[in-house]
């Protein structure tokens, strides 16, 4: 119930983002990039959205930002023909990503592949997820607070929520160095899902989910 709540809000959350890509801003200063690099069931991903990164929607901060969300995250992609995505926590999390990839493009299977290769381009590569990225920086486990890096960089009018922050940016060296996320592969064992199939059948499979759900 619990995972089913979180996947609710954070449906919430992207229909607020693309009402707000469809929509109209009179800010003139160049807005300032943050990017989510993220994947659907980890729950430190899902905490971030939920209690972080969607109050931008009711703090005025959407409006001098440039969102761009990813939802890719330790995934790998593989096969003889590098068109097969395995995800880190399982089939269920490669159809979840693929929905929210939909309800971001039209051509979920292609961008997925796409979102895959933008996340293996990193520089640096990324060691976790959730992985905020401001002004093409890396916030590293500072990313609850990237609030006060976006306001830092922006050159325009700021919104109240900046004339609130205190600004303290962290030095990479004083960062908590026990990051609140999920590794990658490599770091962690234990987070490694067994092989799932092709994507196309993680589609099928999370269809299948769907319907049960739908049924109790």
């Amino acid at each position: 119930m619990a995972i089913w709540c979180k996947l609710r809000s954070i449906a919430l959350f992207l229909l607020c983002f693309l009402v707000c890509l469809t929509g109209s801003s009179s800010v003139l200063a160049q807005k300032v990039p943050l990017a989510l690099y993220y994947e659907t069931l980890c729950p430190f991903c899902s905490n971030f959205i939920i209690n972080d990164l969607s109050k931008i929607f009711l703090n005025g901060l959407i409006d001098i930002v440039d969102l761009r969300l990813v939802p890719f995250g330790n995934a790998e992609i593989g096969g003889s023909d590098y068109q097969s995505i395995n995800c880190q926590h399982g089939p269920s999390e490669c159809f979840l990503n693929t929905l929210e990839a939909c309800a971001i493009h039209a051509w979920p299977d292609l961008l997925e592949l796409q979102y895959g290769n933008e996340t293996k381009s990193l520089v640096p590569p990324h060691e976790y997820v959730p992985w905020v990225v401001v002004n093409n920086k890396p916030l590293y486990t500072d990313y609850a607070n990237f609030t006060t890096y976006v306001c830092k960089a922006y050159n325009g009018t700021v919104p109240r929520v900046c004339n609130e922050t205190t600004f303290q940016l962290v030095a990479s060296a004083e960062l908590d160095q026990t990051p609140q996320a999920c590794l990658r592969k490599r770091d962690s064992v234990a987070s490694v899902a067994p092989k799932p199939p092709p994507i196309m059948s993680h589609m099928s499979l999370g269809r299948r989910q769907m319907k049960m759900a739908i049924s109790e």
